[in-house]
């Protein structure tokens, strides 16, 4: 029998209800990648396939190989050139006077009431342009003025070389009365004429041969010289 003054008592068979949690309040979410917002920043093109490789630096392993300095002394070499354009003037004018007999030159041309036919070394040019083009390669490597300059001093070398001899074999004739030089500085002119006129197609080809020297000298020398 129930007591009327005991309170209600628990079904033992209905579900007991779990306790109520507080409510956490929502919490603000960082705004994410869409429309009206910015991108993040996308990564570029990686090197590979239908992408080009990036140079690589100069000097660096892998790059591409840094010109060896070319050393060099542009004055020497045109000190040198010029010395020895004038000691092959000289040279080239003493040798043509000693290796021409001048007085069996007239002797003979007087016995047939010719011209005397002096010989010429003009073959000796390609020589003379080699030796004058040796120093623009050897001092001034790779610097191509100082190989034209050469050149140019070769050409000079010959056509002054062969007024020179003319002088030479002039100061023979008179033996040694008047020297090669006086004959050369006085009468340059009658110099120049007494080579010239007996100069044919040949004699000039030779001449051309002694610039061309000088200048495939000084390059070929300037290119294979390696630097000190």
């Amino acid at each position: 029998m129930s007591n009327p003054y005991q309170g209600p008592q628990p079904n033992p068979y209905q579900p007991t209800q779990p306790a109520m949690q507080p409510v956490q309040p929502p919490q603000p979410q960082p705004p994410q990648p869409g429309y009206g917002y910015p991108q993040p920043p996308q990564p570029g093109p990686q090197p590979g396939y239908g992408y080009p490789q990036p140079a690589p630096a100069p000097g660096t392993p892998g790059g591409w190989p840094v010109p060896a300095p070319r050393s060099g002394n542009p004055g020497l070499a045109v000190f040198l050139t010029l010395g020895a354009t004038l000691a092959l003037i000289l040279v080239y004018g003493f040798v043509t006077g000693a290796v021409v007999d001048f007085d069996a030159l007239i002797e003979e041309a007087m016995r047939e009431g010719t011209d005397p036919d002096v010989a010429q070394l003009t073959w000796l040019a390609a020589l003379l342009g080699g030796v004058i083009g040796l120093p623009a390669g050897r001092f001034a490597p790779g610097q191509q003025g100082f190989y034209w300059l050469a050149g140019v001093a070769a050409l000079g070398a010959v056509l002054v070389g062969e007024t020179f001899a003319t002088a030479v074999l002039a100061s023979e004739s008179t033996d040694g009365a008047k020297s090669a030089f006086e004959f050369f500085f006085e009468d340059f002119g009658d110099c120049w004429d007494g080579w010239t006129t007996d100069a044919h197609g040949l004699t000039w080809l030779f001449v051309a041969l002694a610039p061309a020297a000088a200048v495939f000298t000084g390059y070929l020398l300037g290119q294979t010289r390696r630097p000190a």
